[in-house]
């Protein structure tokens, strides 16, 4: 089981890191990311004053720099050592986190890149999305077909519990 603050933390370092948050922004689209660009700036600024204040504001522009493995996870462990040091800005890291997930959309997508050499029959689809009401849902991207391709129903729903 992970720890809770090891979570957060992981959560963090991505957000941080210019690299990782670009590849997510690639798969969601901007538009998604805007609504938890405010949420995202906070932690951002956050994270960056703490680790000032403590002199260890290198790791983060090392990790900014470079984002290796290496470097994402001692920036990850500086972020969980002052969260179990500092329960103020644990808690409000955690509130801040819970805002940028509350604000991102959930993202769902069926049969991306897909080829196609021959033929294929693809059975009935439904894909639902519960309780997000920003839920981007697509289906059939970047397909390349060099024979016959069949699909079913397509369904597709977003129920806002």
């Amino acid at each position: 089981m992970i720890d809770p603050v090891s979570l957060v933390a992981g959560v963090v370092t991505t957000v941080l890191l210019p690299k990782a948050l670009e590849k997510v922004g690639e798969k969601i689209g901007e538009t998604a990311w805007d609504k938890s660009a405010e949420a995202i700036q906070s932690v951002r600024e956050t994270v960056q004053v703490k680790l000032q204040t403590m002199g260890t504001a290198g790791l983060l522009t090392r990790a900014n720099a470079n984002p290796t493995e290496a470097n994402t996870q001692i920036l990850q462990a500086e972020i969980v050592t002052q969260m179990q040091e500092d329960q103020d800005f644990a808690t409000k890291l955690q509130e801040l986190v819970k805002q940028m997930q509350s604000q991102s959309p959930t993202v769902q997508v069926i049969l991306e890149e897909l080829r196609v050499r021959g033929k294929v029959e693809i059975g009935n689809i439904k894909q639902v999305s519960e309780g997000q009401s920003n839920a981007q849902q697509t289906f059939s991207k970047n397909w390349q077909v060099g024979g016959d391709v069949t699909v079913g129903d397509i369904t597709q729903e977003n129920r806002n519990v």
